[in-house]
């Protein structure tokens, strides 16, 4: 039987390894958050819905305890935290030669990072469209639908390919084989670096920033930088989709009354995954020679927020 990991068992980790597990695979949680791992462990995964409230048993493991060896890695980590988990694995023999790596994180450059550890023929990179929160140690919020797009990440659909998208879709995940996963991590990544760091900044609901009757004339030269970077980068994006896409999630009975991912972090006492958004961005631009003043700047300004908690 598939062997599954998933690294990195914070919110999203959860909701995708209790309903693999659900759907009888053999899978084993890995986190670093101690407490959650011991509560998990001794009374399961508490799971809230809509509508009903059900417990799943699955083992977790602290990342310095593994001893496995998995087929498939699912990495849902904090991106500044994979590359450790990854170092971590590979120290403990948890990966072997065809070990996939499917990389389910936000944000840019994770297929270049991952492959410092395996060949890029083993890492796969998804964009996921579903949404979970974590109400406290062991305990899951799942609401609403989604679904997953992946792709090895040189192109190429194998029998792998097929395996992950047989187990994800036997879980209810909606998954499909991407005929374009770059242009679906650049628009998802476009959305995070837009509304992430100003709602961050700004302190502010999705809602509440759309509110602002000039909302469109701050997006828009952001856009534009992340438009040229990536097509400089062989990835085509629509400009007015992008915007249409980030508009679509200011209304209340969308994502406007939450805050995003990057806000929590932050007022948790978190570290930011902005390196990986518009601190990504600006990297490329750098070497393309292409100016992103924009999210030059939201990338500094973020991490003097961070100060405070450093």
């Amino acid at each position: 039987m598939y062997k599954i990991a998933i690294a990195g068992a914070g919110a999203m980790g959860g909701r995708i390894g209790i309903s693999l597990k659900q759907a009888g695979y053999d899978v084993e949680l890995i986190d670093d958050w101690e407490e959650h791992v011991q509560r998990i462990n001794k009374q399961g995964v508490e799971v809230k819905t809509e509508t009903d409230v059900y417990t799943v048993n699955v083992p977790a493991v602290l990342s310095k305890d593994v001893s496995d060896s998995f087929d498939l890695i699912i990495i849902l980590t904090k991106a500044m935290n994979s590359e450790k988990m990854m170092q971590r694995l590979k120290e403990a023999g948890s990966i072997h030669k065809d070990t996939a790596i499917l990389c389910m994180m936000n944000g840019l450059g994770h297929g270049e990072r991952l492959s410092k550890f395996v060949p890029m023929s083993q890492v796969y990179l998804a964009v996921v469209m579903w949404t979970a929160g974590l109400r406290g140690p062991g305990q899951l919020l799942l609401e609403g639908g989604g679904y997953i797009d992946f792709h090895r990440s040189d192109g190429i659909v194998d029998e792998q390919s097929n395996a992950i998208l047989q187990l994800l879709n036997d879980a209810n995940l909606n998954a499909r084989v991407s005929d374009d996963i770059f242009k679906s991590i650049w628009s998802k990544a476009t959305l995070n670096s837009v509304l992430n760091p100003l709602c961050t900044i700004l302190d502010k609901t999705i809602y509440e920033f759309g509110s602002y009757e000039h909302s469109r004339e701050m997006i828009i030269p952001m856009i534009e930088e992340i438009v040229s970077v990536a097509r400089a980068r062989n990835v085509e994006l629509d400009g007015k989709l992008l915007l249409n896409k980030i508009e679509a999630a200011y209304p209340k009975e969308t994502q406007g009354l939450h805050y995003p991912s990057m806000h929590q972090d932050y007022n948790k006492g978190r570290l930011t995954e902005i390196d990986y958004l518009n601190g990504q961005i600006s990297a490329y631009g750098e070497e393309l020679g292409i100016p992103t003043p924009i999210n030059t700047l939201l990338t500094h300004q973020i991490h003097q927020l961070e100060m405070k908690i450093m």
